[in-house]
């Protein structure tokens, strides 16, 4: 191996480290298993503590005994189960093929279970994609990046304690990344554009795909693009009309002041003090800064790592709904970077715990905040908020001007 393709242990946490001297496939083989085991004793206690669910409620303001989006799954599963045509025949809020990747949740019991298994599954090809496919790369960098992935915070909280379907966006924001770096610009295009139909974080990454592609490829790439979205669009079109686009009138309204309602946003937390920031101003400096980032992206040539964290932080700056479970979509590929950086990593675990601590002090429709933000209280998730927008702005800021890693550059297309 070339000096250039060597990951610098230094840079390493002194912690992760000392996981070394045993052959990297029994390491692999080790890792996996106690990731394994780890998870299943997690699914265990959360699955005897009813995940929760009682104190989820208490802290929500749900008061629906379960998580607070597992009730929606399950309804969407079933409906779908029972050959019901999705948003004609019932609601939902999401791009369509989330719902049928959800299914075998419901043929495994439709429990809040099987969610959670479902969604460690998930956690578990994702972890497996990304020793594979950068282990192409490098394989040190693969099996840091995986270990990371697999057992920081924010991804078995995700998984097995909120028990969210963003392991699944995650899955489709990475996949895009990593092909990308290995030069296969064509199924990166199409894994986004699955990726946006499954929820729309990942359309932000089309436009990333499809940049250092050369002229006749990225020909090919957009017919691919056009012909599945016509797949997805024309046959739910046909069978829903217009109810189809309701979940596209949803996330355009989440962008203004209806994103008010939920979540961990500095802008919602203004908003329950009673300080409105227009929406209107916030979709604004949210398209603004977006098209700066995929400027700078395009200009700089930023490798595809570093560009998809840098893509998806206008939405954690400047979009009102945002949620704890929402940060493992950009530490999906921070944990890479983090593998030459660990204090990033670090970094971004505390944005997302401040994120989590917020949400003792939100109210839910009209429903009393946990911790009520009377007096000096409200500084309390102000502060917080603040500090998460501080570490963002600061890890972004790390993206633009941290060194171009070789191991991070991507490869000539395949195709070409």
């Amino acid at each position: 191996m070339e000096e250039q393709d060597k990951v610098d242990c230094k840079h390493i946490c002194p912690m992760v480290r000392r996981v070394k001297g045993l052959p990297q496939r029994q390491k692999v083989a080790l890792m996996f298993i106690s990731a394994l085991l780890f998870y299943t004793l997690l699914l265990l206690v959360m699955n005897g503590s009813n995940f929760g669910a009682d104190w989820v409620d208490d802290v929500t303001g749900t008061e629906i005994n379960t998580h607070p989006d597992v009730w929606f799954y399950q309804e969407r599963t079933s409906g779908i189960l029972a050959g019901k045509i999705p948003y004609l025949d019932f609601y939902s809020e999401s791009p369509p093929l989330v719902m049928y990747l959800l299914v075998p949740a419901a043929l495994m019991g439709n429990t809040l279970l099987s969610y959670a298994v479902l969604f460690t599954g998930y956690t578990f090809l994702t972890a497996f994609l990304i020793y594979r496919l950068l282990g192409r790369v490098n394989e040190r960098l693969a099996y840091y990046a995986t270990l990371s992935f697999l057992f920081n915070p924010i991804t078995w909280t995700t998984a097995t304690i909120f028990v969210q379907d963003e392991m699944i966006v995650t899955l489709f924001y990475v996949l895009p990344v990593l092909l990308v770096l290995l030069g296969f610009g064509r199924e990166a295009t199409v894994a986004a554009t699955l990726g946006a139909a499954t929820k729309i974080f990942s359309a932000i990454l089309i436009p990333m795909t499809l940049i250092r592609q050369k002229a006749r490829e990225r020909w090919q790439s957009l017919l691919l693009l056009l012909l599945l979205a016509l797949a997805v669009i024309v046959p739910l079109s046909l069978a829903a009309g217009g109810d189809f686009i309701l979940f596209i009138h949803y996330y355009l309204s989440q962008t203004g002041d209806l994103g008010m309602r939920e979540g961990t946003s500095l802008w919602r937390i203004l908003h329950d003090l009673g300080l409105d920031v227009p929406g209107i101003l916030l979709q604004s400096l949210f398209a603004v800064s977006t098209l700066i980032m995929l400027l700078l992206v395009w200009r700089r040539e930023i490798d595809p790592v570093r560009s998809a964290f840098l893509l998806i932080m206008p939405f954690f700056l400047f979009f009102p709904k945002v949620f704890t479970c929402y940060y493992i979509i950009p530490f999906s590929v921070l944990c890479i970077v983090g593998v030459l950086d660990y204090k990033q990593t670090l970094l971004m675990t505390l944005a997302a715990f401040l994120s989590f601590f917020i949400q003792f002090f939100n109210t839910h429709h009209d429903v009393p905040a946990y911790i009520p933000m009377e007096g000096m209280v409200a500084l309390v998730p102000v502060l917080m908020a603040l500090g998460v927008h501080a570490i963002l702005i600061y890890l972004s800021w790390r993206q633009l001007t941290m060194p171009a890693h070789p191991l991070l550059q991507p490869k000539k297309s395949s195709q070409s």
